[in-house]
């Protein structure tokens, strides 16, 4: 869509990457931010639906969202269908810059509730501001979901990463985890030993609530 797969054959490895690994459903995000990305809206849609025969095939759902880097123009973006939503649904993917404040976060968070959305916050191991998880908290007590990368909770970006992703998933703080996956070769997907980790150290519910239960009322808008 993107920065992530450079042609639909690449793409349709990745979605059979996805099938041997027991997905059924995806959201696909590309980025919105900017003065960085600047693929236009119809491009993204016209890929979009040239790689949904083949998800189909394969029996996967195939979704089309955005990640959105969060500027205060944010609302009126989604509102004027500037870009979609997570499959189309009250849920938005917010993502923000490695140094952005914490009033920042909170207040756009709260903006986009009062708005008529759930955020779900995307890869919050990035944020500096949020390395108090008291934080996190305060987040989820305003109504948005936590979500973090299955490569963080791996080590596989590294272990600071790993160190704190661990510590969200002990206290329970995580309601989503993400495959970030980009290509076949660099940051490919790794959800099915994600999901084996989760299941081993924090238990077989948690696995389930946060890698199945929680992404389906997302794609389902529940």
């Amino acid at each position: 869509m993107d920065d992530g797969s450079k042609s639909l054959e690449e793409s349709v490895e990745m979605l059979k990457i996805a099938k041997k690994q027991g997905i059924t459903g995806i959201i696909l995000t590309p980025h919105l931010r900017h003065g960085m990305f600047k693929h236009p809206l119809e491009k993204i849609e016209r890929h979009y639906k040239k790689l949904m025969p083949y998800a189909k095939k394969l029996g996967i759902e195939l979704k089309l969202g955005t990640e959105y880097h969060v500027a205060t123009d944010m609302i009126d973006a989604f509102h004027g269908g500037l870009c979609h939503t997570l499959a189309d649904t009250q849920y938005i993917l917010t993502e923000y810059s490695h140094s952005s404040e914490y009033s920042f976060v909170y207040k756009m968070t709260r903006e986009a509730i009062f708005a008529g959305y759930i955020p779900v916050i995307a890869h919050v191991e990035r944020y500096e501001c949020l390395s108090d998880i008291s934080r996190i908290e305060d987040l989820q007590e305003l109504g948005a979901l936590i979500q973090v990368n299955a490569d963080s909770v791996l080590g596989i970006d590294g272990r600071h990463f790993k160190r704190y992703t661990k510590k969200l998933l002990k206290a329970g703080l995580v309601d989503v985890i993400a495959s970030d996956s980009h290509g076949t070769k660099e940051r490919v997907c790794n959800m099915k030993k994600c999901y084996e980790y989760v299941a081993k150290k924090f238990g077989d519910d948690y696995a389930q609530e946060i890698m199945q239960t929680t992404p389906e009322n997302i794609i389902n808008g529940r």
